[in-house]
């Protein structure tokens, strides 16, 4: 029964973060990943780099 109640405790406590933590993960690795592919200057380094690779990959160039 203790378990229980700590199991609850464990939720509530961390229940009004999930949305917070789960927000700032989308943003991580969704939103500011595209955004910074929009930007001229990073699409001009990504090509520059692709272009400096010793192989080939398929798609690339």
């Amino acid at each position: 029964m203790a378990e229980e109640k700590e199991q609850k405790s464990f939720l509530k406590k961390f229940g009004k973060w999930a949305p917070i933590i789960g927000g700032a993960w989308i943003v991580l690795n969704i939103v500011l990943p595209l955004a910074l592919l929009r930007i001229p200057a990073v699409q001009n380094f990504l090509v520059s780099l692709g272009d400096k690779l010793p192989f080939d990959i398929p798609g690339i160039g």
